[in-house]
């Protein structure tokens, strides 16, 4: 009997609980729901967005005329955006070159399409060089490049004349200055090689200081060449102590000047004196030629700075041990030698 009643008092008391138990599963469920219906509503919302513009895939428009390629672009709904460039061609002007995004993608209908358009060969006009040095001029020309190669090929050998103009003076061009020119357009000249049989008088160089004489050499432009010789006698040194052709001798103008040196009696004892000697390329006219001396601390002068038609170089010098001669040609280094204590003794 008393287990009865004890059982109806826990039924009552569970009763009693129930509605509170009831309250927080309705809030809980219904706000679930809550969050649920609006997941729902942002994925309808998702998928109508997506769906309101259709996909279309881009078609492939290279190689069509531009006008072509904008109807064919109409047709699959899409818009161009067009980038002009040259191209190695004359017969593509006009034509499209290249698109992004590629043929085959899905786009969304009214989305852009660059198209890439020739212009067609890069046109220039050429310049009138008759009267200018060759050698700049063939500089230049390396400078007239595209993006398809170079503007202008100079071609060779060049045709050399006598000429009153001073060598390697430009005296004709084909074709000629205002033509219009393309990529790789063949361009031929007629250079002179100086007046024929033109006779200069030669400097006296003897008992000049070694330095001072090869400056003399350079500012004179003619041909030159330095050796060594011992000293002798009364002989002065450091010093040019004689010299072929001799002082005041008529010759052509590119006979070489010979000048022979004695040693410098004082040389500081971390100081290499020498001649440097080195065969270059032989050329048809006079091109640039410069020897920089370049010190062990990275500092750089330059010992000398001419026009020479090849062949054997010689310069003389006095610099520290460890210091590196380049000779430069038509501004490109071509040699390079590191002078040494040991190696001069």
């Amino acid at each position: 009997m008393s287990a009865f009643f004890s059982k109806n008092r826990n039924s009552r008391s569970n009763r009693e609980v129930d509605p509170e138990k009831r309250t927080v599963r309705m809030i809980f469920l219904s706000a679930a729901g809550a969050v649920f219906l609006m997941l729902i509503i942002a994925l309808i919302t998702f998928l109508l967005t997506v769906q309101s513009k259709e996909l279309t895939m881009v078609p492939d428009m290279r190689g069509m005329e531009l006008a072509n390629a904008i109807i064919r672009m109409q047709e699959k709904a899409l818009y161009a955006n067009v980038q002009l460039r040259f191209s190695d061609s004359m017969n593509d002007r006009g034509t499209v070159l290249d698109q992004d995004p590629k043929p085959g993608t899905l786009v969304k209908a009214g989305g852009r399409v660059l198209l890439k358009v020739s212009k067609g060969i890069a046109v220039e006009k050429l310049d009138n060089y008759v009267g200018m040095d060759v050698t700049e001029v063939q500089n230049h020309l390396r400078s007239l490049k595209t993006s398809y190669g170079q503007l202008l090929v100079l071609e060779k050998p060049l045709i050399y004349v006598f000429n009153d103009k001073p060598a390697g003076t430009i005296l004709e061009q084909k074709p000629l200055p205002g033509t219009e020119v393309s990529v790789n357009t063949s361009l031929s000249f007629v250079v002179s090689k100086g007046p024929e049989g033109q006779l200069t008088t030669v400097r006296d160089y003897e008992n000049i200081p070694w330095n001072r004489a090869l400056d003399l050499a350079v500012l004179d432009a003619y041909p030159f060449s330095f050796s060594i010789v011992p000293k002798k006698g009364g002989m002065e040194a450091g010093v040019v102590v004689s010299q072929s052709p001799s002082t005041e001798s008529e010759v052509p103008f590119d006979t070489v000047r010979q000048l022979f040196i004695t040693k410098p009696d004082e040389i500081p004892q971390d100081q290499v004196f020498g001649i440097l000697e080195k065969e270059i390329p032989v050329y048809p006219v006079a091109v640039p030629v410069t020897v920089t001396a370049v010190l062990p601390a990275g500092d750089k002068k330059i010992l000398a700075s001419f026009k020479s038609t090849g062949g054997l170089l010689s310069v003389p010098y006095m610099e520290p041990d460890g210091t590196a001669l380049v000779i430069a040609i038509n501004g490109e280094d071509k040699i390079r030698e590191v002078v040494r204590l040991q190696a001069a003794e």
